[in-house]
């Protein structure tokens, strides 16, 4: 890992700030060192954009160039002020040919992220809104790892799970007027698992504390 530091570049990003482009995905292979960085698939004709992941401390983009060496359609943004570890992709590629632990870790990180997409993918097949945003806090905020969704806004949610700010806020609202999740300034920064885990998977009977969300929750 020496070498790899000795070799890159740190670079500052401030918070909204584009990282990278699709244009430029096959320059650069970068290290998250502070922060949180997303990567979204955008619409160019009405702005609308899905939030593919979330990054963290030690996570790297954009890995899928780096292993298949083909240019990928997606802009990274800057979620915090963001420092980042960049080398050239190439550069990348011989350590990567030189080391089989970097390969094994890299392989890892990406079915990591297939996995995630795999979720995302069924999510947004088969489930409205409101379910959405369950099953992205329960994995979250009931993981071992950092709580990527930390004070994230509400328009960060939307684009998390496919929809649009004006529809996700309903829910959190709903969630907190019955105790599921604790807010501060629009943002979820707590929740009960227990119970968000019956929102998630409603009882049908009437003894369920919580009740199936509506239909005007739906996208």
């Amino acid at each position: 890992m020496e070498g790899i530091a000795a070799s890159s570049v740190e670079e500052v990003r401030a918070k909204g700030h584009q990282i990278m482009g699709p244009s430029d995905s096959m320059a650069n292979f970068r290290l998250v060192l502070q922060g949180r960085v997303k990567i979204v698939r955008s619409n160019c004709r009405d702005g609308r954009e899905l939030t593919l992941w979330l990054l963290g401390p030690g996570d790297g983009f954009d890995i899928a160039c780096l292993l298949d060496g083909r240019p990928h359609a997606v802009t990274a943004w800057a979620v915090d002020p963001v420092r980042t570890l960049a080398a050239r992709m190439t550069t990348w590629s011989k350590w990567l040919e030189l080391d089989p632990r970097l390969v094994q870790a890299a392989h890892r990180f990406m079915a990591a992220k297939l996995h995630g997409l795999t979720e995302l993918t069924g999510d947004l097949a088969l489930h409205d809104t409101a379910t959405r945003l369950s099953h992205l806090l329960l994995r979250h905020f009931g993981g071992k790892g950092p709580n990527l969704l930390a004070a994230l806004p509400q328009r960060e949610l939307a684009s998390k799970t496919g929809s649009v700010r004006i529809v996700v806020s309903r829910v959190p609202a709903q969630m907190k007027a019955q105790g599921v999740v604790r807010m501060r300034r629009g943002a979820v920064r707590a929740v009960d698992l227990e119970r968000l885990l019956e929102w998630t998977e409603p009882k049908t009977d009437q003894q369920s504390p919580l009740p199936v969300a509506p239909r005007s929750l739906k996208r």
